[in-house]
């Protein structure tokens, strides 16, 4: 038995050592933050399709393929110290900021946050009324007081976010709508859908006021310029293009070497590039600088084997909160 230990300690002692870390694993290190679980909102009953912040930061929004978009009261996470909880839609009477801008409950003296890890938080507001899944939702860019949504029941609809009340129902596509995007003024409404047409809204009158026969397959992505001129599509043509709102006309069609499936589309927040997600499993920055693109509307950089899938779509943004607007961040079906 004492030999077998003394052969247990050796065998110990092997794996203890330390491995040699290589560059790469030490570029990727450097590559992933930290972060740690605040709250968790858990109340669709089927998937969820996507989450947006209202413009105020207080409320956010997720759509399901249960048919619904349910609203949350988000304040409790953060809170600046300029601002005062008391001022949004979502106040539920029982947070305080104090000078260090953490948001506190009012019976506790500790200044820790109220929010704790893995909390489950409740809906502050359900939206009913799509008969089927809800594929994308998306806030008016001004003020957060409309949502749009895309379904599967081939209609967009605007919501008024403090009643809950569906206020207008778009009609017109002829399969299902997979993306929505107000223009910055929130005067007009952009769709996506797998009709293979983008289509341009009236907000007050709800009239379809242009139609794109953009692509030959299903519009995966839309999104507009800075000034609400120009607006992007992406489609599983392999094709990206920008259009000018006001013609109709298709400014610029790019693509990737090989035509992979583009899932989403999205411009910089400053206007200048455009990001693209396709699936080979890649995500492409591209040269938007010039309206008409002229030898600027090329690739300017690749990010590539961080998600494993082909198959499924990716997803990703330009990370706003980072203050040089540099960052990108991704979301997949790799999980």
């Amino acid at each position: 038995a004492s030999s077998n230990n003394n052969n247990n300690n050796n065998q110990g002692s092997v794996q203890q050592q330390p491995q040699e870390t290589t560059e790469e694993q030490k570029e990727e290190d450097e590559e992933q933050p930290m972060y740690s679980l605040l709250s968790m909102y858990g109340e669709h009953k089927r998937a969820v399709s996507s989450v947006t912040f209202a413009p105020s930061h207080w409320l956010c929004g997720s759509s399901s393929a249960d048919g619904t978009v349910k609203i949350w009261d988000v304040s409790g996470l953060s809170c600046p110290s300029s601002l005062s909880s008391n001022n949004h839609p979502g106040h539920n009477g029982n947070l305080n900021t104090n000078n260090s801008g953490n948001t506190n409950n009012n019976n506790n003296n500790n200044n820790t946050n109220n929010i704790n890890h893995g909390t489950v938080s409740s809906a502050v507001q359900t939206l009913i009324g799509h008969a089927r899944g809800i594929n994308h939702v998306d806030w008016s860019t001004r003020t957060g007081e409309y949502l749009a949504t895309a379904s599967d029941d081939k209609t967009c609809r605007l919501w008024d976010v403090s009643t809950g009340e569906a206020l207008v129902e778009l009609k017109g596509h002829s399969n299902f709508v997979f993306s929505v995007k107000f223009n910055p003024q929130s005067n007009l409404l952009l769709s996506g859908s797998f009709d293979e047409t983008l289509k341009i809204w009236d907000v007050r009158s709800g009239m379809c006021v242009s139609t794109l026969p953009a692509h030959s397959d299903p519009v995966t992505g839309v999104d507009w310029n800075q000034d609400g001129t120009c607006c992007v599509s992406g489609s599983y043509d392999g094709l990206i293009r920008i259009w000018d709102v006001a013609t109709g006309e298709c400014l610029k069609t790019i693509y990737a070497e090989g035509n992979p499936p583009v899932s989403f589309v999205r411009y910089s927040p400053n206007g200048k590039f455009i990001l693209s997600a396709t699936l080979d499993g890649k995500l492409r920055l591209w040269n938007a600088g010039s309206k008409y693109f002229s030898m600027e509307g090329k690739c300017t950089k690749t990010y590539a084997n961080r998600h494993a899938n082909t198959k499924y779509c990716i997803f990703s943004d330009f990370c706003v909160a980072n203050s040089n607007q540099q960052s990108v961040v991704t979301g997949s079906e790799d999980g």
